[in-house]
């Protein structure tokens, strides 16, 4: 520090201050301040729909998805969401960690901050690009909430050859 090599973003975390800046940066830097934590962390629910291109929603906060037992207060913009999640759940991303397009979608059907138009066009896109399937989304069906589950199902539905797609 004292040198000028490294400069300090956060406590305990740190990087070169001759290297260049990653498009990503601010990510990592939430993945290393989270991960000091026990368990899986992964970027989720409208993050992980911007990660993945699906839907057209600017997210203004990033949305990360912790262990239950995790009990850091959120910085940065960060909302948290508490799950445990499987390892089958992530993927891994250069420094950081965020959720399969599948757990994304679930995850997204159960929030209502998420218009169901904006759902329907992270299905279609997901199932038009083969980032899930329409049989692997109906088989998670039963883990979610009756009112998830209702509008993912109606997401499904739209996309039925014919249909018109939102």
């Amino acid at each position: 520090m004292r040198t000028g090599l490294w400069e300090r973003l956060a406590r305990g975390i740190y990087r070169l201050s001759f290297a260049p800046l990653s498009q990503d940066e601010d990510l990592v830097r939430i993945a290393l301040w989270a991960s000091s934590y026990r368990g899986l962390v992964a970027f989720s629910h409208e993050t992980a729909l911007a990660l993945h291109g699906l839907s057209d929603l600017l997210p203004d906060r990033y949305h990360l998805t912790v262990p239950r037992g995790f009990s850091r207060k959120p910085r940065w913009q960060v909302v948290l969401h508490r799950r445990d999640l499987a390892p089958a759940d992530t993927e891994e991303r250069p420094g950081y960690r965020v959720t399969t397009p599948l757990r994304t979608l679930l995850d997204v059907a159960e929030t209502s901050r998420v218009p169901e138009e904006q759902l329907w066009l992270a299905v279609h896109q997901a199932l038009d690009r083969g980032l899930v399937s329409q049989k692997r989304l109906e088989a998670a069906l039963p883990e979610l909430s009756v009112r998830a589950r209702a509008r993912l199902l109606r997401a499904l539905r739209s996309h039925a050859p014919g249909a018109v797609s939102a």
